[in-house]
């Protein structure tokens, strides 16, 4: 399908740099050498995307895009500006304006996920006007009234956050329980709906089962005392779980664990395993994940698997299933091995040993019996905490399992850093009692140096300022480094405060890191020109990264900042396709839900080089 694109610049070099760029792509572009010849254009043509320069003699690129918001509020507006002035640039954002900033000269890679993103866009608004007339759509969306407390949420919402509407009716938008949104988003939101203009922007829903689902979010007034809140995820894939046997091997056995608790947790009696044995030569991970692939044919896919050992698969049967259904499964199985399996140009025959197993008596909790079918180390939640772990400070005396970090990884599956909750989740004697219970473990259970990532993106700086200090005095007990993550705001701004914000953390021996690369209207050569040590990308960022043709720029790309010794981290990690960008790519750090969830101080022992793994 051809999609309309409209360049305005009054250099014709521009637009001839750019339409070669998209020469590829099936677009019809017009062009305009003015705002008003735009205007006109917008006028009589269906205008999906509009890319504009910001400095043009008459009608700058502020100004065609707010008189483009009135005449085409579903175009997408991209703007693209030399000279960066970023107070008037960010203002155009919170006022709705402008959808996106590209600054010159551009990346051909990121200028185009920024095109083709904003097509996606474009259709999410044209949908959100029509469900504006008439609310009726598949679209995953939500109804709030004018205090953002929900009123209604769509089906496919409810299934991708794993609940009931009746779960999120009540709830703030931007409350913990249904989104990570900074608290000053709320306001530039509440401003547009107020002004009857529609907001677009990026948001995270969590939900009651605090998932991370990255999403586009068009948010429009519908009268004065609701809102209409309709999303596209980031990520097509919800459901990565099956497409992750040999990544998450690589790891641990934590996420299968989840996955296995999560059923039996569901069945309203004691569930039983079914253990298919098969014999030893199946020691080749391709061979085990061909004989997987079989099981999950034969089972019908209805049941949980995991693989402990490369000839062993544990089946989850949950109790409602009969002995005569059993029965049937287990004749399945062994029907489908029959037939030989092709492996390295060689038929094997398997025989697979079937038995079923019961949680033994003398174990009380269905978390210890899962932990040590699947290799792991028991963690009961009734052991006491680790006799080693130094008390809390006082007015926080809490087990250390009350204190918790979420693990970050490098390439090869090692646990190398952990990312602290926001700054504002504790106060400065908050903080000392997380240090003093998160250190103690990892003194005990690892030998390297402990890093900490502090994202510090739209937080108070009271709060960040009082995990600082809390760093400080534990570095004097504690071997440490530090890495805070920043917003292109607070890094770009030359205002007194944030420069002496910025030399305050640096003498606190503090890594600086730019958050969402990818996103934000930096271009990389502007990038390695500042004063960081990394970059946080954006999640969207990976997932373009899978499109063949972009794939070796994007290679490129992160090579350039590889080459100026920057750390590249890879937060989210939330899905199939961005996991694999990364690791494709090199990137040094990865964190997020397909890897392993937040866990307390005392679980990180799970990645104790000395821990069994399965």
């Amino acid at each position: 399908m051809q999609r309309n694109v409209l360049v305005v610049d009054d250099e014709a070099g521009i637009i001839q740099a750019i339409r070669r760029m998209l020469r590829a792509e099936p677009f019809h572009i017009h062009e305009a050498s003015s705002g008003d010849e735009a205007l006109a254009i917008l006028q009589r043509h269906d205008i999906e995307l509009m890319i504009t320069d910001y400095k043009m003699p008459g009608m700058d690129g502020l100004t065609l895009c707010q008189k483009a918001r009135d005449l085409s509020p579903a175009t997408y507006r991209l703007l693209l500006s030399g000279q960066v002035d970023y107070s008037a640039l960010r203002s155009a954002w919170q006022q709705g304006d402008v959808h996106r900033f590209v600054a010159k000269p551009w990346d051909n890679l990121l200028l185009s996920m920024d095109i083709k993103e904003g097509l996606k866009q474009h259709d999410l608004l044209k949908n959100l006007q029509q469900v504006s007339r008439a609310i009726h759509t598949e679209q995953a969306m939500l109804l709030t009234d004018a205090n953002w407390i929900v009123r209604m949420a769509s089906p496919l919402l409810c299934e991708a956050l794993q609940c009931e509407e009746s779960d999120l009716l009540g709830v703030n938008l931007f409350a913990h329980a249904l989104s990570s949104m900074p608290v000053t988003l709320e306001t530039d939101v509440t401003r547009q709906v107020e002004q009857q203009q529609t907001w677009l922007g990026y948001f995270n829903l969590t939900g009651p089962q605090q998932l991370n689902l990255p999403a586009w979010m068009a948010i429009t007034p519908l009268g004065s005392q609701y809102r209409l809140c309709s999303c596209n995820f980031v990520a097509s894939d919800q459901s990565p779980q099956r497409d992750l046997k040999d990544e998450l091997q690589r790891y641990s056995g934590e996420h299968h664990l989840q996955r296995l608790q999560k059923a039996a947790g569901d069945a309203r009696s004691e569930p039983q395993l079914m253990v298919v044995a098969l014999p030893e030569e199946v020691s080749h991970k391709d061979l085990s994940s061909i004989c997987y692939e079989r099981l999950q044919a034969a089972t019908d896919d209805l049941y949980e698997i995991y693989s402990p050992q490369p000839h062993t698969f544990l089946i989850l049967l949950p109790a409602s299933v009969s002995a005569e259904q059993i029965e049937r499964l287990s004749q399945n199985i062994q029907q489908d091995f029959n037939e030989s399996v092709s492996f390295q140009g060689q038929p094997l025959l398997l025989q697979p040993q079937i038995s079923i197993e019961q949680k033994p008596a003398n174990i009380t909790h269905w978390d210890d019996w899962l932990r040590h079918r699947l290799g792991l180390p028991a963690t009961s939640q009734k052991e006491q905490p680790h006799s080693t772990a130094a008390a809390p400070v006082s007015g926080h005396q809490h087990a250390s399992s009350q204190y918790r970090a979420l693990p970050v990884f490098d390439q090869q599956g090692t646990l190398s850093a952990l990312q602290a909750p926001q700054a504002n989740t504790y106060d400065e004697s908050g903080w000392s009692a997380w240090f003093n219970a998160i250190g103690s473990v990892w003194q005990q259970y690892f030998e390297r140096e402990l890093h900490i990532i502090m994202p510090a993106v739209n937080q108070p700086a009271a709060s960040v300022r009082g995990f600082i200090r809390a760093l400080g005095e534990a570095r004097q007990h504690l071997p440490l480094e530090c890495s805070i993550i920043l917003g292109e705001d607070c890094i770009l701004s030359q205002e007194e405060t944030d420069l002496n914000w910025r030399d305050e953390l640096r003498s606190q021996q503090c890594r600086l890191f730019i958050a969402n690369f990818g996103r934000s209207f930096l271009n990389s050569r502007q990038i390695l020109s500042l004063p960081i040590q990394g970059v946080s990308l954006a999640p969207e960022f990976l997932i373009h990264m899978r499109n063949s043709k972009s794939l070796p720029q994007s290679r490129r790309l992160l090579q350039r900042i590889h080459d100026h010794e920057l750390t590249i981290y890879a937060p989210g990690m939330d899905n199939t396709e961005a996991l694999a960008s990364a690791h494709q790519s090199n990137v040094d750090w990865l964190s997020g839900s397909v890897l392993s969830r937040e866990l307390s101080a005392d679980q990180l022992q799970w990645f104790s080089p000395s821990a069994e793994l399965g």
